[in-house]
């Protein structure tokens, strides 16, 4: 299970991580030189999605302890499924619920058998 959480870990580096280059050096982000309101949003998201990739950094000495790992899973699933939800609301990109909504799924799965993996 420690593997599998270290794997979710791994796996939110990487998508946040793509997402974040992505959205800020995507054609509304913060390369352009007319930024307007909807480019303004990429780019935050765009640091968000560097905020939230950097869990596993924050994480990776203790996560094995179930005091640090419990809050570090209730913040990246709550995160995922937000993100789903409003993927879900948008209705336009299916690939991102998916994953948002798997990554969501997992976090839930690996929250509710922490007490199996983790040191007290």
């Amino acid at each position: 299970m420690k593997n599998l959480f270290t794997i979710y870990l791994v796996l939110n580096l990487v998508l946040e991580g793509i997402a974040a280059v992505t959205l800020l050096g995507a054609g509304t982000g913060l390369f352009t030189i007319d930024q307007f309101e909807g480019g303004m949003w990429s780019m935050n998201y765009g640091f968000a999605a560097i905020a939230i990739a950097s869990a596993i950094f924050w994480v990776w000495p203790h996560r094995s302890k179930q005091d640090v790992v419990g809050p570090v899973l209730g913040i990246l699933l709550v995160f995922h499924a937000a993100l789903a939800l409003s993927f879900m609301i948008q209705s336009t990109q299916t690939p991102s619920i998916i994953v948002h909504g798997c990554m969501a799924l997992l976090g839930i799965f690996l929250y509710m058998r922490r007490s199996a993996w983790c040191e007290k």
